[in-house]
């Protein structure tokens, strides 16, 4: 049987890994420190050495690598012939450390996590069962946003429960979208924070801004070249006034730009002066929306939301980050992912089999069809 090699494993891990546990399925946990991980056997935990996991990943394993842009962990596993599960973002130097996996038959899925990961799964659902109804009169509108906030918010309308380093280089990098049918672009992404409304039970106004850009994402969902989109943008949501509350960040941001020293400090600082408290409930909200409209007037539309807290089982973000990472890992392990470099899943059942999964876990995540909603509750008011 093959292994599963969980490498960087913290306590952020250890949803996933009792959800693997409790399909018995082979693992090594692989922990960033000395003390033993609570619940899972003794006898699976070593500590992180490269050597050592080198010696033992087997041909057809599979490397389990959570942390961003772990190189080191992606190279090893081609080298050592291993399938490969990442969570962060498809860059140049993964793309480069993973160069060939398709010809030695290796299987990679990048971007599997809470965010990015979830919201690929939303957006191809989406795209999916619209593509069955897509008419060429159609004019396409498309977001998609997501991010952490703080249940229980403070005037920096922001708290970290991991290092801050990720978010800043992204505020840091230059992104793209579609508005008016027209490319845009921020070199500066909190150049363009805008309010937005999320379709909660009870409605709350929030901020979103774009992130990287979002071209390759439209292919990677399967966005067909013939369609008119209108409007097309990714990014992250934030609580409201958090444009406020990140004044001065933003203000040390033009000034560093993507200076790595510079940002590794400020992280460092924010971190310090803006954690969860121990035990204290972090929030994730994840809004995926295709509408499609004719002659001003829309005739499909359909949206994902989620919401979901953490509390006494951990962190939101951590548990939903580690469960996805996991289906990842048993998607590799069932050889269910073609070889070759993947955004997320592609196959219509197996996302399907992960939403359900996800929304189990988030307690409130749910599809809405706009349209349906509309007609009945026009029905009402008559």
């Amino acid at each position: 049987m093959t292994t599963i090699h969980w490498v960087h494993a913290g306590p952020d891990a250890l949803h996933g890994l009792k959800h693997l546990m409790q399909r018995k399925a082979e693992l090594a946990v692989w922990a960033d420190q000395s003390a033993s991980l609570p619940g899972v056997p003794a006898d699976i935990q070593r500590p992180y050495e490269p050597e050592a996991l080198w010696q033992a990943v087997q041909p057809g394993d599979i490397v389990v690598a959570p942390r961003p842009t772990d190189l080191a962990i992606a190279r090893l596993a081609m080298d050592r012939g291993a399938h490969l599960a990442v969570g962060w973002h498809v860059s140049r130097s993964l793309r480069e450390a993973v160069e060939g996996c398709a010809e030695k038959g290796l299987s990679v899925l990048a971007e599997v996590g809470m965010v990015p990961g979830i919201d690929h799964l939303m957006a191809r659902d989406l795209v999916n069962e619209y593509r069955q109804v897509a008419q060429p009169a159609d004019r396409l509108h498309f977001t998609c946003y997501g991010g952490g906030l703080p249940k229980f918010p403070d005037n920096f309308r922001h708290k970290f429960n991991i290092s801050p380093l990720s978010l800043l280089n992204s505020l840091a990098t230059p992104a793209s979208w579609i508005e008016n049918g027209e490319v845009r672009r921020a070199e500066f992404p909190f150049d363009v924070i805008r309010a937005y409304d999320l379709n909660l039970p009870t409605p709350e106004r929030h901020q979103v801004y774009p992130t990287y850009d979002v071209a390759p994402y439209l292919v990677a969902y399967g966005f067909d070249e013939s369609w008119n989109i209108v409007t097309a943008q990714r990014g992250a949501i934030r609580l409201k006034g958090w444009d406020e509350g990140w004044a001065e960040v933003f203000a040390r941001l033009r000034e560093s730009g993507k200076d790595q020293a510079a940002l590794a400090k400020q992280a460092k600082e924010l971190w310090a002066e803006h954690p969860f408290a121990e035990g204290e409930a972090d929030r994730m909200v994840l809004s995926v929306s295709l509408r499609a409209e004719q002659d001003g007037n829309t005739r499909w539309h359909k949206e994902w939301v989620m919401d979901t807290t953490g509390g006494r089982h951990g962190f939101a973000r951590f548990r939903l980050n580690a469960l996805v990472m996991a289906l990842a890992a048993e998607a590799l392990q069932r050889g269910a992912i073609a070889p070759g470099l993947h955004i997320g899943p592609t196959d219509p059942e197996l996302i399907a089999a992960w939403l359900v999964e996800i929304t189990h876990e988030a307690g409130y995540s749910r599809r809405i069809d706009h349209m349906r909603e509309k007609g009945a509750s026009i029905g009402l008011a008559s």
